[in-house]
């Protein structure tokens, strides 16, 4: 007889089997990650118990009252084909009721599970990845970006709640502080054309948010994060439909990967602005 599975809400000292989890399957969070969603929403960190040992993972974080983003769902490999999923994501929906629109980021394996409780596409995504290689020559640091400062977050903020569809500063914030040598912007005239932030993963730093006013804003953005980030690998996630960019990114030494599928539950009210969205934050982010 199969050993009976609960849900129950993250504790801290769950973390180092969550880092385990992750590292299986080659996810690029790290413990200060994991921490920012307990500290964001404690009770949307859920995990799968069995025999008093956690199997399986589900954060969310909300953004405003508009938005709720589903993220890290994992489950131990020798523990799947058990319903672990479903109920995860049962708990997790039941826990979001109130929120119109509810979004994720689906791996290929994840998104039948997904379709199931009734998520729809809303595009897809391509991983890049770029090693790190110190000798690669980039080019000279354009003169028209400058480092994001906190005093700058305001103006950043704002533009970003336009495109991505609901106000997100809490992650902005934690970006900027957690690596502040990874944050660009480009203003002209007054005005903000685009932003790019990075995070350090536990295996590659990762391109993202950058939020443009045009393709041309945002390979400026990126050439000079791959300029200051030489040393790093590098991982981003762009839309599908963007060939010119990809193309672009692999005559730069980016490899693509797999693909990720943007999902949504019930309305999609909160689309915000997809065309001026050119890297996403991650697929725990959004």
């Amino acid at each position: 007889m199969d050993a009976e599975i609960y849900i129950r809400q993250m504790l801290p000292e769950d973390l180092d089997l969550a880092l385990v989890l992750k590292k299986t399957e080659g996810w690029n969070q790290t413990r200060e990650d994991w921490q920012f969603f307990l500290r964001q929403q404690p009770s949307l960190c859920l995990v799968a118990v069995v025999e008093d040992k956690p199997v399986g993972t589900v954060t969310a974080v909300a953004y405003q009252s508009r938005l709720a983003w589903i993220g890290m769902m994992l489950v131990d490999r020798k523990f799947r084909r058990k319903g672990i999923s479903k109920m995860l994501m049962r708990e997790i929906l039941h826990r979001l009721e109130g929120f119109s629109t509810i979004k994720l980021d689906a791996t290929p394996e994840g998104r039948f599970v997904y379709q199931q409780l009734g998520f729809k596409k809303e595009y897809s995504l391509w991983r890049f990845i770029r090693k790190e290689n110190p000798s690669r020559r980039e080019p000279d640091r354009d003169a028209g970006i400058s480092p994001v400062s906190v005093a700058d977050l305001p103006k950043l903020e704002k533009l970003d709640t336009m495109v991505f569809g609901a106000g997100r500063d809490n992650v902005l914030r934690y970006l900027l502080a957690a690596f502040p040598a990874g944050a660009f912007m480009l203003e002209e005239g007054g005005e903000i054309k685009g932003f790019l932030f990075s995070r350090k993963g536990s295996d590659y730093t990762q391109l993202g948010p950058l939020v443009a006013k045009d393709e041309t804003v945002a390979r400026r953005l990126i050439s000079q994060a791959l300029a200051q980030l030489n040393e790093h690998a590098l991982v981003l996630d762009v839309a599908a439909s963007r060939q010119e960019l990809m193309s672009w990114l692999v005559n730069r030494g980016f490899e693509q990967r797999r693909e990720l599928v943007r999902m949504y539950l019930q309305d999609n009210r909160y689309s915000g602005i997809p065309e001026k969205y050119y890297l996403i934050a991650g697929p725990e982010f959004g």
